[in-house]
C-alpha cells in the first residue's frame, strides 16, 4: 500500500460520488443527503488553500486513478495555530490501513505547516475513526454535547487532539 495526498481534480469526481453514497459516510461525515447534483463542485469550490484544504487519497498500488477516500482541513486559524482535521476511507479499501496512513500523512501536513494544535470531532458510534485516532497518537479529550446538526437532529461527537509535543 502507498497512500498520498494528492490535489483534488475532477478525475477524483466519479470515485468520490461512489465514496459519499456509503451509509457510513452519510451517517458519520455533514455529506448532505439527497445531495443536490452540483454538490461535489460546490464542496470542492470551499477549498481555497488559504482557509480550507481538501486533497484527495490514492493508493498508488491499485489501478488507476487509485482513489481510496479524502482528506480535510478546516477551521484553520493561522493566528491561534489551530486546525481540524477529517477524512474518510472508501468502502473498497477499509480493513488495510487507508485511513491510518491518511490520517498520518494529514497530521505531518498540518505539524509541518505549524499548526500547534491538531483537532478531530469523532461521532460516539464510529468506534473505527476513533481507534485511528488513537494508534495516530490523539488524545481522547471528552464528549462534546449536541455538537453536530445532521438533518435538524444533534448529536454528540468526541474530542480528539494532537500536539507537536505527543510526537516527540
Amino acid at each position: 500500500m502507498s497512500i498520498s495526498l494528492v490535489p483534488f481534480t475532477d478525475v477524483h469526481v466519479e470515485p468520490m460520488q461512489r465514496t459519499i453514497r456509503d451509509p457510513d459516510i452519510i451517517r458519520y461525515t455533514s455529506t448532505p443527503e439527497p445531495r443536490p447534483p452540483d454538490w461535489i463542485d460546490t464542496w470542492r469550490a470551499q477549498f481555497d488553500s488559504v482557509t480550507r484544504f481538501g486533497w484527495a487519497v490514492v493508493d498508488s498500488d491499485l489501478a488507476e486513478p487509485g482513489f481510496v477516500g479524502y482528506a480535510v482541513a478546516f477551521g484553520i486559524d493561522r493566528e491561534a495555530g489551530e486546525v481540524e482535521l477529517g477524512y474518510a476511507t472508501s468502502p473498497w479499501a477499509r480493513g488495510r490501513g487507508v485511513a491510518s496512513e491518511t490520517l498520518r500523512l494529514l497530521s505531518d501536513w498540518a505539524l509541518g505547516e505549524g499548526f500547534q494544535r491538531l483537532s478531530l470531532l469523532i461521532d460516539l458510534d464510529n468506534k473505527a475513526s476513533q481507534r485511528v485516532a488513537e494508534r495516530a497518537g490523539y488524545t481522547f479529550e471528552g464528549v462534546l454535547r449536541s455538537l453536530h446538526n445532521r438533518d435538524g437532529t444533534r448529536g454528540d461527537l468526541q474530542s480528539w487532539s494532537l500536539l507537536p509535543s505527543d510526537r516527540a
